[in-house]
């Protein structure tokens, strides 16, 4: 397998490599400073400063994505890269300062995060779409598999190292790391060549993608089965994401574990996606068939959810959130790739921003629920009713219309499938949008 991975990085030459490290830190970083962040507020301020935190990021995200993602057309993207990664370093010194001090302001450390919600909205676009201008057009199907297996790395590598830096040295100690991490980040960005290939439009303009988010919305509403997946998971995931975000430190704190348990459960989770989308989520497919694979992946995470908030055992905890990720990479891979196939390929931009747009609602809206939901509970209650909530609204899935015989369908009958059944979603189907 080693040698395999070796053949491949030589195929795609050196200057992608350089992507694949800065990848590879960038995720590693944005990870570790979740955590580090998460903990030193749960540490410092509990569930009402990280319920408060947690919106004000989120919503923050959801703005600055779309108003700021147009740059990567209009600049070289290794410049953009280099200078938000810079920014976000300098963000961290000033935090690794305040932490060194034993200064806690809450305000203080939300006014600096949002330098690190701006530069990653410039940052992830460029990351995900520079390959197409390093690599030939026939090795790009091979370079995004790459930089996959790069990113789950680096989000194995990043709760590690963030838990066991702040178990062993301290918050302050972790954010150095971190901006060691993104310097690393930002150095391999600036050493990029240029464009390999003729540049190609990436992101989109805030007037485009309202235009688009317009259409996909309209694409939704006329779908029945869009409609009824796209809105059960949005309510899933105002359980699902305070679960895996912000509670989960409080649930690490609650059980008077280290922070190196807290970097353990994401790792978990980030170990679990990687071996789904390794083969386990397409075993399962296989194996029960792609219904029975989504519904039983909704189910097991309402299970493990269960889990964290029933046990006392800090093994047990891991093992949830690593189960936790096994059911995030088969939804995905079950769910995900069906739809694309079936949406036309005119529209699946469009329909991305929504889905994009669902998920960052459902985490703006999932931390103001767990907040008010922790002033009258424990945090282990509130995964135990998260748990079940979830299992219910799981139930929702299975009662789509046309759920069964569409995931019954292979992938030559899937794609295109949503345009011949219901046409009058895509008025604009034969045209140059």
């Amino acid at each position: 397998m080693l040698r395999q991975y070796w053949q491949n990085l030589q195929q795609l030459g050196k200057p992608f490599m350089l992507v694949l490290v800065s990848e590879m830190a960038t995720l590693s970083a944005l990870l570790l400073g979740n955590i580090t962040i998460a903990w030193w507020i749960a540490q410092h301020g509990g569930a009402r400063d990280l319920a408060t935190f947690g919106v004000t990021v989120a919503a923050a995200s959801l703005l600055a994505i779309p108003l700021l993602s147009p740059l990567g057309d209009r600049y070289p993207k290794k410049r953009l890269m280099a200078i938000g990664f810079v920014a976000i370093a300098v963000e961290s010194v000033v935090l690794a300062l305040l932490a060194q001090a034993g200064f806690y302001l809450l305000y203080l450390i939300i006014a600096c995060e949002m330098i690190g919600v701006c530069a990653m909205a410039i940052i992830m676009p460029c990351v995900q779409t520079i390959a197409s201008e390093l690599v030939p057009a026939e090795k790009l199907s091979l370079a995004m598999s790459m930089q996959k297996i790069s990113g789950s790395l680096g989000g194995i590598m990043g709760p590690a190292l963030g838990g066991s830096v702040i178990a062993a040295s301290g918050v302050a100690s972790a954010l150095w790391v971190h901006v060691a991490l993104l310097l690393i980040a930002a150095f391999a960005a600036t050493c990029l060549p240029k464009a390999l290939t003729a540049g190609k439009p990436a992101a989109l303009g805030a007037a485009q993608w309202l235009h688009e988010l317009k259409a996909g919305l309209r694409m939704k509403w006329h779908i029945p089965l869009e409609r009824h997946w796209t809105m059960a998971n949005l309510v899933i995931g105002v359980f699902y994401s305070p679960a895996i975000g912000m509670m989960a430190a409080l649930r690490v704190t609650s059980l008077g574990l280290s922070a190196f348990w807290l970097g353990a459960t994401n790792m978990g989770i980030m170990a679990g996606m990687f071996l789904g989308f390794l083969g386990c989520a397409s075993f399962f497919s296989r194996t029960l068939g792609r219904f029975r694979a989504l519904i039983g992946a909704a189910q097991l995470r309402a299970a493990a959810l269960l889990v964290v908030g029933l046990t006392s055992s800090p093994l047990m905890l891991a093992t949830a959130f690593f189960l936790l990720g096994i059911s995030q990479s088969t939804t995905q891979f079950v769910g995900v790739t069906h739809r694309l196939l079936a949406t036309p390929v005119s529209y699946r931009a469009r329909n991305a921003s929504v889905n994009i747009m669902v998920w960052q609602l459902a985490s703006t809206l999932g931390p103001a629920v767990a907040g008010m939901a922790l002033l009258h509970a424990s945090v282990a209650q509130c995964y135990v009713l998260f748990g079940i909530l979830t299992a219910l609204c799981s139930i929702g899935l299975a009662v789509i219309p046309k759920i069964r015989e569409f995931l019954g369908a292979d992938h030559d009958v899937a794609n295109g499938w949503y345009q011949r059944e219901y046409p009058a979603a895509f008025p604009n189907y034969d045209k140059t949008i």
